[in-house]
């Protein structure tokens, strides 16, 4: 059987990763790369996945999952579903679930109802575990986080 001719054998051909998948376009995992190298600022938000393996300088809102890859680095507050630390952060974390991985460095509070912080990994800040935290409240709390962190200190 071969994947790039057509079997004419008759026999029923086997999927492969390389080949498209046939599933509707709901069903497929959509995901969005910020690819190492590249370098951004201001605003990131949106419903679909969010892989950080370059940087971003500003505030992260995903309706998803967003994942800071071991050579990622992000510099502002984080409001998403899912949390996963695998590079830098520099801010603060609002999600349903935080993961920072033995690679993974925090500098910043978190809030929400499950944490995994693993062994070996660096994480310097509060932690607030809340019950009850869903999206809305956690982009909130991300948006004030982040004004708070653009205004100057007084005193």
């Amino acid at each position: 059987m071969s994947i790039f001719r057509r079997d004419t054998s008759g026999s029923a051909s086997v999927s492969s990763p390389s080949v498209p998948s046939s599933e509707p376009s709901s069903q497929r995992r959509r995901v969005t790369l910020i690819a190492a190298g590249s370098r951004i600022r201001g605003e990131v938000t949106g419903a679909s996945e969010l892989l950080v393996e370059g940087e971003v300088e500003g505030e992260i809102r995903i309706d998803s999952v967003v994942v800071v890859g071991a050579e990622g680095v992000v510099r502002g507050p984080i409001a998403a579903q899912t949390v996963r630390i695998g590079g830098r952060v520099i801010g603060s974390v609002h999600a349903d679930r935080v993961e920072v991985s033995v690679s993974g460095s925090l500098e910043g509070d978190i809030v929400a109802p499950r944490i995994v912080i693993a062994e070996g990994a660096f994480f310097k800040g509060r932690v607030e575990m809340n019950g009850d935290n869903n999206e809305s409240r956690g982009a909130e709390a991300a948006k004030d986080a982040g004004k708070a962190a653009a205004e100057p200190r007084k005193g």
